[in-house]
């Protein structure tokens, strides 16, 4: 962790120091950044190169070339920071992961685009998505498309201890408190002297899929309003209450296994976990497996909000292109015009953020009763974001390490005391 932390405290001391048919774009001429275009460098994570046809269908629309460049996922975010922390001006438009386009922005990497879009489009695509790329009352980035958790849950087990299964009805959703009562049930020894628990998490120390118990609780603000501090957010009442939840599944109660998040789908899969917190993108795993599955919507603490994850890839348009209005309108078209989300949803199968979209999914009668539907749902009704910070990355790698000293017994208020000392020491240089 040590050497995570320095590297990223290293690398970004440098850069610091250093819907409705939407219209096609009408290059202007009126200044920096809205000359006529002649093509448009687009950088995106190999995850998205299946979209590659339908950004090359803007440009033949538009009398312009579209230049795609894909890095694969393992090199986009060290990619993004050199070549956008030396202010590179051949990349017109970007992607961003959801909870570093705040970081992006303070960085100087994206621009805002909001003199460019039109807020009827805006007015397209979910409020909680919309809220992702927004950065000081600005818009900076849209949303390719979103995600979601769920409880799945193991047929055979549940059958096998006599226990009716988790009600797939939002309105008859579990409370964590239901969720870890069940979970005692379901931890036990088979008949082959194997240990099966009752609950785990798809990614086990994860902010992503963790935010939700605090923030089910009222812990929505994790640093302060000015960025400047993380005591007093992170480490709130509200988060030690549902970090010592999570804490407790592994230790007092022990209806967790104490693995890391990659093994995590293995152990569901192969019949060891009667319940799982994670997404959809595990079910070919599932079914692959044989695993007889039922899902049933995220869980929420007794007298809380019911909260889910959610946010996926961004896009927006680099603060040191040379064609801002240009680049703003392909961003415009791609995240909120309803035909082309359409497409990408047909091409890509990712829970999207078009409001359209979204209602003709939860409209067709063949999703009825299934994940997508649910997680139409949510999307629409119970998402929240990840926090905007300037800091994320690092916020992040703390909170990592923070989750498994709890997950290892350490005491869930005195942990996040010492991360957040630790976090406000790395982002300080965010202050500049």
């Amino acid at each position: 962790m040590k050497k995570r932390i320095a590297l990223l405290l290293a690398l970004s001391l440098l850069i610091v120091t250093g819907c409705s048919k939407a219209k096609d774009p009408e290059p202007s001429s009126d200044g920096a950044g809205g000359g006529a275009a002649a093509e448009l460098n687009v950088l995106i994570v190999s995850d998205l190169e299946p979209l590659k046809p339908v950004f090359e269908e803007y440009g033949e629309a538009n009398g312009l070339t579209v230049n795609v460049e894909s890095v694969p996922y393992a090199e986009i975010f060290d990619t993004i920071e050199v070549r956008m922390g030396s202010k590179e001006d051949t990349i017109d438009v970007l992607v961003a992961d959801a909870p570093l386009v705040t970081n992006y922005t303070a960085k100087g990497y994206l621009a805002a685009i909001d003199e460019y879009v039109d807020s009827a489009s805006l007015s397209n695509i979910t409020e909680a998505s919309l809220a992702g790329g927004t950065v000081d009352g600005n818009v900076v980035a849209l949303p390719l498309y979103s995600s979601c958790v769920n409880l799945y849950y193991n047929k055979a087990i549940f059958d096998e201890k006599g226990i009716a299964y988790p009600s797939y009805d939002v309105k008859e959703r579990m409370t964590w408190e239901e969720v870890a009562e069940m979970a005692k049930q379901l931890t036990y020894t088979n008949e082959e002297g194997g240990k099966v628990y009752g609950l785990t998490f798809e990614q086990i120390d994860t902010p992503y899929q963790l935010l939700p118990l605090s923030q089910s609780l009222g812990g929505e603000q994790y640093i302060s309003d000015d960025q400047t501090t993380t005591d007093g957010f992170t480490n709130s009442a509200e988060v030690a209450q549902a970090m010592e939840f999570y804490g407790n599944t592994f230790n007092e109660w022990g209806i967790s296994p104490n693995i890391d998040g990659s093994e995590s789908t293995g152990y569901f899969s192969s019949g060891q976990v009667a319940m799982f917190v994670g997404g959809s993108w595990n079910i070919a795993s599932f079914d692959e497996a044989g695993v007889e599955w039922g899902v049933a919507p995220h869980p929420y603490f007794e007298g809380g909000k019911e909260v889910t994850p959610t946010g996926s890839w961004y896009m927006g348009v680099s603060a040191h292109s040379k064609n801002t209005e240009p680049a703003a309108k392909f961003v415009e078209w791609l995240t909120t015009d309803n035909d082309t989300c359409q497409k990408t949803y047909d091409i890509m199968h990712n829970l999207p953020c078009n409001i359209k979209v979204l209602e003709g999914i939860e409209s067709d009668p063949e999703n009825e009763g299934t994940v997508s539907a649910l997680n139409v749902y949510e999307a629409m009704n119970t998402a929240m974001a990840r926090p905007q910070m300037v800091g994320y990355e690092e916020w992040q790698t703390v909170m990592q390490e923070t989750y498994s000293d709890v997950k290892n017994g350490a005491d869930a208020q005195e942990a996040l005391d010492s991360a957040v000392e630790e976090i406000d020491g790395l982002i300080g240089k965010y202050q500049n």
